[in-house]
């Protein structure tokens, strides 16, 4: 009987202990391998980087920090990746002062992987303290001349990626990373009025207002959240954070799914016991 009642009063300790370890686990050896179904709005961002045109650049628009470091980054590092693969050169344009350092540090770090260099394939545009509709507004018609220099301060005009790039007809497509309602401009002064591609990685919370753009057509896809990073890491066919973050929630939710169910049959259990003695 003893038994039975433990089975529904569980030591909340250990379940925090089992927790941890049905997270940590899969986020540290890629155990699971449950991948996540890839959706409409994800498998049109991957089309739509496909589908770049010979001789433009993509630019990475980099609104994001510490604060929304395991949704954003991963959304970063798998249009990077990308973007490397098809061989599209990028521009990293950091508007937060942490998010500067964290976008550069996941492009170093897949640019050494894959063998990609800093000027050829990819450059940093540096942080940018300014107002965003300003900066759009200028880099469409004058795009060396809105930068100017790129985070090392050479000239954009020396840097072989970006020394034919004069304007907004130069650019390929656009990735908006953020946690802030900062879309619209890019659709205002960029996508609806050049008809530039424009991608959108919002955090989990802001996914139901990307779908009113997604739906009229003002933004060509989506990486909602965490789970879009893991998406488009399927399709990539790479295994990154986004598909191990994804595991460890699978892992998370059957393993209170199970405490439930062990809980209930104890309950069960114990109740029939009591009726029969």
């Amino acid at each position: 009987m003893r038994f039975l009642m433990n089975l529904q009063s569980i030591d909340r300790r250990i379940v925090y202990i089992l927790l941890v370890i049905a997270v940590w686990i899969p986020l540290r050896w890629n155990v699971i391998g449950i991948d996540p179904k890839v959706s409409k709005e994800v498998k049109s961002a991957y089309d739509t980087i496909e589908n770049v045109e010979d001789g433009k650049i993509a630019i990475i628009s980099v609104l994001w920090g510490a604060g929304t470091l395991a949704e954003n980054r991963p959304q970063t590092e798998a249009i990077a990746r990308h973007l490397f693969q098809k061989g599209v050169p990028f521009a990293i344009l950091p508007w937060d002062l942490q998010g500067t350092t964290l976008a550069e540090q996941a492009v170093e770090r897949i640019a050494e992987e894959m063998g990609k260099k800093e000027g050829v394939d990819w450059i940093s545009l540096g942080y940018r303290p300014a107002y965003i509709d300003q900066i759009i507004m200028s880099m469409a018609v004058d795009f060396q001349g809105t930068f100017s220099t790129d985070r090392n301060g050479i000239p954009l005009s020396k840097i072989p990626m970006t020394k034919n790039i004069k304007s907004v007809k130069d650019i390929g497509v656009v990735m908006e990373t953020t946690p802030s309602n900062t879309i619209p401009a890019w659709i205002q002064f960029l996508g609806q009025k050049y008809d530039v591609p424009i991608l959108y990685g919002p955090t989990a919370v802001m996914v139901p207002e990307g779908y009113n753009y997604l739906d009229t057509g003002q933004i060509k896809g989506m990486l909602p959240g965490m789970m879009g990073a893991a998406q488009y890491e399927v399709l990539l066919e790479h295994r990154g954070f986004g598909r191990r973050a994804a595991d460890a929630l699978s892992a998370a939710h059957l393993l209170i799914i199970l405490l439930i169910i062990v809980g209930n049959i104890g309950f069960f259990m114990a109740r029939t016991r009591r009726a029969d003695m």
